[in-house]
């Protein structure tokens, strides 16, 4: 990942996200998710916040991958390589689009929901934690992997971590 492959530009009815400035193929590497681990009750507001296990999150660094919005038809998704959170491209990304991942495949324990704005064809209208995804949507992301913490943990063990109501 080069800093000049990205740029931080304002998109209506979302305020900023990353634009690419160069082609990404299906697959491949987009950058890293970094910040600081918090274990939940150290955060008052999630925004910006990443799950990465039932207890913990990644906080936000104040660099690009903050400023990724949520898309009911994503380009992207995150997955663990290792200890790392990245982001790699579900399809062909073209110069000039805007990386998005949806917000659902990481959010477990949070329970706000709150409008969308992603202007997708298939738009749910709002964005919700995991739990509020149709359960066709749930099994293909769980399928494909995008589920984050699904692919380390079972929903058992972040429901009873989490006490989430479902």
């Amino acid at each position: 990942m080069n800093n000049q492959d990205f740029i931080v530009r304002e998109y209506e009815g979302q305020d900023l996200g990353v634009c690419v400035t160069r082609p990404f193929a299906a697959g491949e590497f987009v950058m890293f998710f970094n910040g600081v681990r918090y274990e939940s009750h150290e955060i008052s507001d999630f925004t910006h916040y990443l799950q990465i296990s039932p207890t913990t999150f990644l906080g936000p660094t104040g660099s690009y991958d903050d400023y990724v919005n949520h898309s009911c038809d994503p380009n992207c998704a995150l997955y663990f390589a290792g200890d790392q959170v990245v982001l790699r491209a579900l399809r062909d990304i073209e110069v000039g689009e805007q990386l998005s991942f949806d917000y659902g495949t990481i959010m477990f324990s949070e329970p706000t929901t709150f409008p969308c704005s992603c202007e997708s064809p298939i738009c749910r209208g709002f964005i919700g934690n995991y739990y509020t995804l149709p359960y066709a949507l749930r099994d293909e992301y769980r399928e494909r992997g995008m589920v984050l913490l699904l692919t380390q943990y079972t929903e058992e063990q972040i429901l009873a971590a989490a006490a989430v109501p479902v």
